[in-house]
């Protein structure tokens, strides 16, 4: 069986100097301010992509542009730093911008800090749908560089006209890049990094650089593919031999099973220039950059490249026919090393099944892979089939929010210390005392106040509610035919942040926080039914 992470039924906290419901109904009746925002706790976001630098996003000039931002309007600035290298138009790989959204729930700031809108996303319904979820919590979001608080009237065509700009250029961007690449690969060059054993090269124009083959480490791709042709190897005591060398992939990384699994399902390696690898619109031509005969040679000879090629994750189906995608991955860990499992192939020539597996050589647990089909039918099974929620699970919840046992009475010190907090920020607006001085006595303050309150995360729940329709639909939708493999991945990364593995089996589950309180009701559900039946 397996456990729930403790600390998730919490009592609801408040926010120093302001109630949370008191503030958000303030802010509706009246328009906001910089001058508002003075001794707010305040967080930045940072995002960067390759092609914002030259545009002047670098992370280092949204950064001084935040924190100029929050010392010129007495914002008290964390060190949190959501900082993320992303580019695309959704938010779903972003995974600090899903870890503000957690800290916004568990009340750890109240102004979220942006340089500009395009840092905060790309996609107008998305950007909306995320701004509106901090606003249900009782956040702000800024964009400093042009000025905008979010959600204001003054500001509101302002900024609307810059998502739906942001939103065309990423548009734009996509589509050039996306013809680029095809005229590219119908040409015959090859596209993307450069892979083992080669490098690009740029000419003397500095422009249309190409992958040449690198004398540095062409010997390893050659080692790799004669060690393998042997026989003697797995991919993962290969990928042991060639790490015990010092010898290290094109990113620079150790070699995993993954890392070489992807060398030998590579047809570049072939002479093959690929646009879209087993998408409907693939393309493959004779590509233009040379292969030396003996890697050719040797790639060729791999086991089951007879007449076909063994690229097994545009080629081989798993999981409700979807290519090489396996549901648990992002959030199937191992309980002993903590490193995350990622999917293999393996077994012989017409035999091949698909697996979870992870590859830190220094840890102890056995075995270090587990077939898909019974991870996830055990996961079906043991985890999504304990969600079951009743009719009473609502007044059950409240209830144990409201009796967490006898707290102590600080009321009269929370007075005290919101007077106190009223005072400063009244000083330091009639320039009484310096920004310094306001911080460092922000933060004594603020810490008496943290000390003499619960720690525990605040509970919003209309967040409750909407996690409580997708759980109780969990199994059905888990399981429905219909459902693939890419969007069973999405369900578990939405309500999961560890399923953990022990000794081949399920032992923990971690749930995201909006969903960790209707988790324990429900093993709490379980339990007490469990003990009704044997009394």
């Amino acid at each position: 069986m397996y456990h729930v992470h403790p600390g998730m039924i919490c009592p609801r906290t408040k926010m120093p100097g302001l109630d949370r419901e008191m503030m958000v109904m303030a802010y509706r009746d009246r328009q906001l301010t910089f001058d508002d925002l003075r001794g707010l706790r305040a967080e930045g976001y940072i995002r960067d992509s390759t092609l914002d630098q030259k545009d002047g996003f670098g992370p280092a000039i949204q950064r001084g542009n935040e924190e100029r931002f929050a010392e010129t309007n007495g914002l008290v600035l964390g060190n949190r730093w959501y900082t993320e290298f992303s580019s695309g138009r959704s938010v779903e790989k972003r995974l600090e911008f899903h870890r503000l959204l957690e800290d916004a729930e568990m009340d750890l700031f109240d102004v979220l800090l942006v340089d500009h809108t395009s840092r905060f996303g790309r996609n107008q319904a998305e950007c909306i749908r995320y701004k509106e979820e901090l606003r249900l919590l009782g956040k702000t979001v800024v964009f400093v560089s042009q000025g905008i608080i979010s959600g204001s009237d003054r500001d509101f065509l302002a900024e609307r006209i810059n998502e739906t700009l942001d939103e065309q250029y990423s548009r734009n961007l996509s589509r050039y890049v996306s013809a680029g690449l095809y005229e590219k690969a119908a040409l015959g060059h090859a596209i993307g990094r450069a892979p083992l054993g080669y490098r690009q090269e740029k000419p003397p124009s500095g422009r249309g650089a190409r992958i040449v083959p690198d004398e540095r480490t062409m010997p390893v791709l050659t080692g790799l593919l004669r060690e393998y042709a042997s026989g003697r190897y797995s991919f993962r005591t290969l990928a042991l031999e060639l790490n015990s060398k010092g010898h290290r992939t094109s990113r620079g990384k150790p070699f995993t099973e993954s890392s070489i699994s992807t060398v030998l399902n590579n047809r570049f390696y072939d002479g093959k220039a690929i646009y879209h690898r087993g998408q409907p619109d693939e393309v493959i031509r004779d590509g233009l950059h040379h292969v030396p005969g003996e890697v050719k040679e040797l790639w060729q000879m791999m086991p089951g490249r007879e007449g076909r090629t063994i690229d097994t994750r545009a080629t081989q189906p798993t999981g409700k026919g979807a290519a090489g995608i396996y549901p648990l991955t992002g959030v199937l860990v191992c309980d002993g090393c903590g490193q995350p499992f990622h999917g293999i192939t393996s077994g012989s020539r017409g035999k091949q099944s698909p697996r979870m597996a992870h590859s830190w050589h220094r840890c102890p647990m056995r075995p270090s892979s587990v077939g898909v089909a019974r991870v996830e039918q055990e996961f079906a099974d043991q985890v999504l089939a304990c969600v079951q929620l009743d009719d009473d699970w609502r007044q059950t919840i409240l209830k144990a929010l409201a009796n967490q046992g006898p707290q102590p009475d600080h009321s009269l010190d929370v007075k005290r210390i919101e007077s106190a907090l009223a005072n400063l920020r009244k000083q330091h607006l009639w320039g009484a005392i310096d920004d310094g001085t306001f911080k460092a006595e922000h933060r004594v303050l603020q810490r008496q106040v943290k000390s003499i309150q619960p720690s525990s995360p605040p509970l919003m729940m209309p967040n409750l509610d909407r996690a409580s329709r997708l759980l109780q639909d969990l199994p059905t939708l888990w399981n429905h035919p219909g459902v693939t493999a890419a969007q069973q991945q999405g369900l578990a990364r939405e309500v999961f942040q560890e399923v953990r593995l022990r000794e081949g089996w399920l032992v923990a589950v971690r749930p995201r926080p909006r969903y960790a309180p209707l988790f324990a009701y429900a093993l709490w559900r379980q339990h007490v039914a469990g003990g009704a039946r044997s009394s």
